[in-house]
């Protein structure tokens, strides 16, 4: 029964980010469009705008409670939020909760329709993988849009976890960080694992838990691989902190 439930549980989700992307993001769109034509910064303000309601009305509709802890410190400067990967979920997560921020993403997504669209308006990055010169272009493209002010979001585990522990960082994943000297924001996640488990198609109801962390400054490390295993130990801490908080509120 309960493999029953997940499953229209999963068609509904798919069903619905299905007609938010298309029918109701294309009205957003549309409008963002005339908004253009008498503003730029107001269209971009509005698009980006409905992107972080949508990052959390993805889970209000699903009925799925996120418990939040922390706020981001105010700041003028750029940031990279760093965060461990527990599900595709992860990226509505942080968008709705923490902030909208850009994406390093595979150039395959600038082919499908709607996703396309707000990965633009993000000031997304992206990346043949396949491609060193290309790639070697998009991270200098990065770097640019970073000094601009635009804020990036990185997995540095390269890969979800299955049980919702943090995996290690991949070397030199926090590299652009360390080398200008970017502000990093950690984000810990816990149980998105639960609710869309890793190779696995149906999507299960599950609380879920998200902290921000403070800001860390490259400027205080030797090294990149110093400030990269001083972030992973603060998100490693947060998500034990969240694992806690969840079964001391099941008790």
């Amino acid at each position: 029964m309960k493999r029953v439930i997940s499953f229209f549980y999963t068609i509904y989700l798919f069903v619905g980010a299905t007609i938010y992307v298309f029918v109701y993001g294309g009205i957003v769109l549309m409008i963002g469009g005339l908004l253009r034509l008498f503003s730029k910064n107001l269209s971009k303000k509005f698009v980006v705008k409905q992107i972080e309601t949508f990052g959390r009305m993805a889970f209000k509709l699903l009925g799925i409670k996120v418990y939040k802890f922390g706020e981001i410190s105010k700041t003028d400067n750029n940031f990279l939020i760093v965060s461990n990967h527990q599900s595709a979920l992860d990226i509505p997560l942080v968008i709705g909760y923490v902030t909208p921020a850009a994406f390093i993403a595979k150039k395959e997504l600038a082919k499908v329709p709607g996703i396309n669209w707000y990965l633009k308006y993000l000031n997304s990055v992206l990346i043949d993988r396949g491609n060193i010169r290309q790639t070697a272009a998009a991270l200098k493209e990065v770097v640019k849009r970073l000094r601009r002010g635009v804020h990036f979001i990185i997995f540095p585990e390269g890969t979800r976890s299955e049980d919702g522990k943090v995996l290690s960082f991949k070397p030199r994943s926090l590299e652009l960080a360390f080398k200008y000297k970017v502000k990093v924001l950690p984000v810990s996640i816990w149980g998105l694992h639960r609710v869309w488990k890793k190779k696995r198609f149906l999507i299960e109801r599950h609380p879920v838990y998200i902290k921000i962390h403070d800001f860390i400054d490259p400027k205080d490390f030797n090294s990149e691989e110093e400030l990269r295993i001083h972030v992973e130990n603060v998100i490693k801490e947060g998500v034990e902190f969240l694992e806690r908080r969840h079964y001391s509120e099941e008790s």
